[in-house]
């Protein structure tokens, strides 16, 4: 019972790692990638998860914020299958996602990375971020 309560603040709960099977790619590319999801203390339903890729914005001045860096969304993938994690389980699963023709290159301004977040019933929502190039 204490191994619940513990998973669900977030300590010794699910932990995700990404692993993109390339790191770099062109406009069009579709990304290949692999979720590790390794369970915590104590059994835990998944409600799904969000890839999201993002191009993170520098030294770019914006008229609508004091920030000088700001995270654009530019596509997402969302799991909604329910599935259970059972303590230190071991999960992988495979996924995909396609660069729009027209996803910005990197550069000095401009990076992009992929967000993955597992959604955890009544618990913390663990993440990876993982940085992609763009050429």
């Amino acid at each position: 019972m204490l191994e619940k309560f513990f998973s669900s603040i977030g300590f010794e709960g699910v932990e995700v790692k990404t692993v993109i099977h390339q790191k770099v790619f062109s406009p069009g590319d579709t990304i290949n990638g692999t979720l590790h999801i390794q369970g915590g203390q104590s059994d835990q339903q998944i409600k799904g998860i969000k890839l999201i890729l993002f191009a993170a914005h520098s030294e770019e001045v914006r008229e609508d914020s004091d920030f000088s860096y700001y995270d654009e969304e530019l596509s997402r993938a969302d799991m909604k299958e329910k599935m259970m994690i059972y303590a230190n389980e071991e999960k992988e699963l495979p996924f995909q996602m396609t660069l729009a023709e027209h996803h910005p290159k990197t550069s000095d301004t401009i990076k992009t990375y992929i967000e993955t977040k597992v959604l955890v019933h009544n618990g913390v929502d663990p993440t990876d971020k993982d940085f992609i190039i763009i050429k």
